[in-house]
Formats: structure tokens, sequence, C-alpha cells
């Protein structure tokens, strides 16, 4: 019988651990439920036609969230479209009109969202529209050259738009706009559409955006009072007491070297709306530069950088004792004196930038690291994305 009542606990114990049931001491961390943002009636809409452009717009054409749109800002309406369309489930179909008054009629549509300091883990725009549009979040263009095969023949005038996307009214087009966001600001969605609507049916715009939040960690616990130490009888006079140990030299060299080591793997990522802190950088610290860009082979910061630098300028005007290195790192890809010189000039151009912006010529050094320290080693999208970065240093506080 004492053997049977230590076999079915014994039992129980097991099944309660394989189902997570098991009693733990850890904090369980939380996620934020993600935030789902569909074109509706709630979208602003220009209350005038625009000019779609050859070209994309630049940072400053684009309007930012408070801004009125092209002819004053107005409310999108619920539009007719093609039985066959491709709507985004869950979304409403808007255009400014309910149906297109002409071929080529265009329109700019906005839509903002506020994000606080919760961590992002990956952001999913889904569109279909009628029929050529460019997406800009934070004004800066993220649809891009994704144009379809199967348009007809009688559209490849459009083509000559530049990044442009062309969309088939019955496909949804997929793009991961993760690294387009902030956190701690109230970021900007801008569409500008064209409807090719040659019977006044074809004019709407379909979209939806899932934001997914990473798990916050959950504060550690606050730690326990150590127990009070009982002194101990002082040592008889007539004992012998051992001599101390000399320290040794290269004890003494390793300490330093060991915390200057810990001091350079301090890592915080800088971004506008985000304060690193001054108190609780230290010479060594490195702050990740978040939302910096650059096209592909090329040294000149994307306009969508601009938010970031201008945040870091102010901030070293702020703590006018702070002096820095800029570090460029590129990905994997590369070889090796491409990737120095290439990282190197990226750099340089965000020194430049930065002295352009007020701050004092002698507070920026920059180096090019090229692809010898990865953050990721090995190469794929992800992979590239994590390890071309430019990183600041803090050389003197």
């Amino acid at each position: 019988m004492i053997l049977l009542h230590f076999t079915t606990y014994a039992l129980a114990a097991t099944v309660l651990t394989a189902s997570g049931f098991a009693p733990t001491d850890k904090k369980q961390q939380s996620t934020k439920p993600p935030i789902t943002i569909v074109t509706d009636n709630s979208w602003d809409v220009s209350c005038r036609q625009t000019k779609f452009g050859e070209y994309p717009l630049s940072a400053e054409q684009c309007a930012s969230s408070t801004s009125p749109l092209h002819g004053g800002t107005c409310k999108a309406v619920a539009a007719a479209h093609n039985e066959r369309s491709k709507i985004i489930p869950g979304s409403v179909p808007i255009w400014r009109n309910r149906k297109a008054d002409g071929e080529g009629e265009a329109y700019q549509f906005r839509k903002t969202v506020q994000l606080g300091a919760e961590p992002i883990q990956k952001i999913t725009l889904e569109i279909n529209c009628d029929d050529v549009a460019r997406v800009y979040i934070n004004q800066r263009l993220a649809s891009v050259e994704k144009r379809d095969g199967k348009l007809k023949d009688g559209y490849d005038d459009w083509f000559l738009f530049r990044s442009v996307t062309g969309f088939m009214y019955d496909r949804i087009y997929t793009y991961d706009v993760t690294d387009y966001f902030f956190t701690n600001v109230t970021n900007t969605i801008l569409v500008e559409a064209v409807s090719l609507a040659f019977d006044g049916s074809h004019a709407y715009l379909s979209a939806r955006i899932v934001i997914e939040f990473a798990p916050t960690p959950a504060l550690p616990a606050p730690a326990k009072a150590a127990a009070p130490v009982k002194s101990k009888p002082a040592a008889k006079s007539n004992a012998t007491a051992e001599p101390e140990k000399p320290t040794s030299a290269k004890a003494t060299a390793e300490k330093p070297a060991s915390a200057k080591a810990t001091a350079g793997k301090e890592k915080t990522v800088f971004e506008a709306g985000r304060d690193p802190g001054i108190e609780k950088l230290n010479v060594g610290s490195i702050l990740e530069l978040g939302h910096v860009y650059f096209k592909a082979d090329d040294y000149r910061p994307d306009t969508a950088s601009y938010r970031t630098l201008d945040a870091l300028a102010s901030f070293m005007k702020l703590h006018p004792g702070l002096k820095i290195e800029v570090g460029g790192h590129t990905n994997l890809r590369p070889g090796d004196s491409f990737a120095v010189e290439l990282s190197t000039n990226r750099a340089h151009a965000v020194m430049r930038y930065l002295v352009a912006k007020g701050v004092a010529a002698d507070k920026v050094t920059y180096k090019g690291y090229g692809k010898s320290l990865p953050r990721v080693n090995a190469v794929s999208k992800e992979a590239d994305r994590a390890n071309q970065r430019v990183e600041v240093k803090v050389l003197e506080k």
C-alpha cells in the first residue's frame, strides 16, 4: 500500500511537470497583444487629387502626422470595387469618392499609430488596390519594385514610374515592414495611390498592418538582505598571523582589462524618442543606432535616418563632455577590402552629418570595421540586417 501511494504521487508530479503546471519561482514574461490597423473610414485622404510623380516623394514631401494633406484633409469613404477583387480580410476598401471620376485619378491616404516602449517583434503589411501605389512609413518608402508579371500590356506606360508597385486586383501583396516603425513616437503611414479606372469601378485601397510585440522581460526580484555576519573573536596576542600573500602584477593587470572588456560589451539601442541616460553610460559603452539606413553599396544615409541622427546630435550638444567614435559595420557578403571601405565611408558620413548639425568636430571620430565584428556569423536576410549597422562607442564622458 505504501508503494502504491508513492507511485501515485510520483506519477502526478510527472504529469504536472510535463503539462507546465510545475511550480516555479521564475516570473513569467508578459507580451502586449498585437495591434491591427486596417483601411476604414477613419483614414485621412487628400481633399483634392494629387499628381503621381515619376519618382517617389522625398522625406520633406511626405506629409507628417499633423500637416494637412493636398487640398486639405478629408475622411476616406467606402469604395466600390470589382467583385473579383482580393480585399484584405477585415478591411474596408477606401477611396476619396465611392467610384473613380476617371482614369489616372490619384490621392494620398494617411493613418497614424502611437507606439509605446514595448519591444517590437515583427510588423507585416498586406495590401491590395487598383492599381498603382507607393507606401511610405515614417517618410521612408516601404513598397518597392513589387510589380506583377500578370499586368496587362495596356498598363506598360505605368512601368515608367520609378519605385512603384503595380497591383493586381485579385492578389494580396505582403511586406515585412518591421524596420520602418519607431517606438515611443507617433508613426505615420502614407499611401499615394492611382486608379486606372476605365469603367469607374476600379478605385480602392485595401490594407492591413499587424504589429506583433516581443515579450517584455519581468523585473528581477528584489535581492534578499544578506544575513548579518557574526564577528570573530580577536586573535590571541601570542598567535602567529599568516602573512598576507602579495597580489601578483598579472592579477592586477587582468582586473582592469576584464572591466574594460565588459564595458565594451554594453549595448543600448539609441533612436529618436529614446534617451539612454547619460548617467548609465560608461567609457566603452556602445549605442547601436536604430533606424539608420543606407542603400545597397552606398555610404549616404537614407532620409529615414535623419530622425535618429538629429536626436543623437541633440543628445551630444546637451552633454558637451561626451566624445564618441562612430563605427560602421557591414554584413558578411562583400569582400574584405570593399567592406572596410564601405563601412568607413558610412561612419564618416554619419560623423559629417553630426558636425553639420552643430556637434563639435573634436567630439566625434569614426572607424570602419568592415565585417570583422559580426553579430551573427551567417549569411541570410536576418543575419544581414543584424550585421550591417552603425554603432557609437563612448570614448569620454
